[in-house]
């Protein structure tokens, strides 16, 4: 053989060679390599607040930020059987369920931002509930009043809208509510006209910088772990709180019967519970059964939110201080974003916590 050839078969040999090695790094028939891409970095979550809306110091949901800028509205509601449904209270922000005489509860709901075109049935103060206004810097909003409800809407300098004084221009009386639930159960006003009546009143309506002391969870949460509460029974309120874990919200039933909203038709909802538990007594000599409820000071009380509870602490200095809220660590509290219901109970056991579904 000679030397020509064997260059040849050489170099043949390395073609072959070649070949071969390169077949081990193309992909088999029918299966394709992906590419590989370096790790992308995690991307920060911004949150753009929509324009012209902040977040509410009280339910810490986006409002008009002209809205949150303005003080409050506090209303005192009939909460009897005979005055339901009621109309507007799922535009408020905080409602707080507390009894007035017998075994007949009022409310005084807190708005901030609302639209509806009917408030009420609105109706009479009680002195403890001016102080629930107090705390808010709200305008107080009534329809007459107890002689110490009255004294106290005096001694703290509130501003004030009662439809003793103003039916027929602020409060009007619904004719279907006159006809069907009686005189006393037809009170109402609507936000335009709450907001005309400072306006042209010229009622410095800029809101206190400490208005809210609550936080709140970006997302919803079940804070509380192993501390079930998928239901609540308000004894002495006849009212029923039961959890809706779809929706991750409490609704609201009185008199056994869904707590329903007049002007929207639907079944009131909140997203937090807070039992504020204190001292609660029948005035002695007061013909109707009035009450005096201790709502200045100190002292314990429940939050379900989330399906799940925790006991909480409470404390008001005086009557325009809001009452500042802390968990078990001393922490303030942090809630679910939405609604708020306080009831204010007797230190006497008068309300229950369901872990399950709710005992008939």
């Amino acid at each position: 053989m000679n030397r020509r050839t064997l260059l040849f078969l050489f170099a043949l040999a390395l073609l072959i060679l070649g070949a071969g090695c390169g077949n081990r790094d193309e992909p088999e028939e029918g299966k394709v390599t992906p590419p590989i891409q370096a790790p992308e970095e995690p991307e920060e979550e911004i949150y753009i607040s929509p324009e012209g809306m902040v977040r509410s110091r009280l339910t810490g949901r986006y409002i008009y930020e002209e809205a949150a800028n303005r003080r409050p509205f506090a209303v005192v509601y009939n909460n009897e059987n005979r005055a339901m449904p009621q109309a507007g209270l799922m535009d408020a922000a905080i409602i707080y369920e507390v009894l007035a005489e017998g075994v007949t509860t009022r409310l005084v709901a807190i708005f901030e931002d609302f639209s509806q075109p009917m408030i009420g049935p609105v109706r009479s103060s009680r002195n403890y509930m001016a102080d629930i206004a107090a705390g808010y810097g709200a305008v107080f909003v009534h329809h007459g009043g107890s002689p110490t409800g009255y004294n106290r809407i005096s001694q703290l300098g509130l501003n004030a809208l009662d439809g003793m004084r103003y039916e027929g221009s602020i409060f009007w009386r619904d004719a279907n509510r006159r006809s069907t639930r009686g005189f006393e159960h037809s009170s109402v006003t609507s936000g335009e006209r709450l907001l005309e009546a400072v306006d042209s009143r010229n009622v410095n309506m800029e809101a206190n910088a400490d208005l809210g002391v609550f936080d709140f969870f970006e997302y919803f949460t079940a804070p509380y772990g192993r501390e079930l509460a998928d239901s609540l029974r308000i004894a002495s309120h006849s009212s029923d709180f039961r959890f809706d874990g779809e929706r991750g919200v409490y609704y609201k039933y009185i008199f056994g019967n869904p707590h329903m909203d007049e002007y929207t038709d639907e079944q009131i909802y909140v997203s937090n519970v807070l039992v504020k538990v204190t001292t609660i007594y029948v005035i002695a000599g007061d013909p109707e059964g009035r009450r005096n409820v201790y709502l200045i000071g100190s002292g314990h009380g429940y939050l379900a939110t989330g399906g799940t509870w925790q006991r909480v602490y409470w404390e008001k200095q005086n009557a325009h201080a809001q009452t500042v809220w802390r968990d078990e660590s001393g922490n303030a509290l942090t809630l679910n974003q939405g609604r708020t219901w306080v009831p204010i109970v007797n230190a006497s056991p008068t309300f229950t916590i369901f872990e399950n579904d709710m005992e008939e």
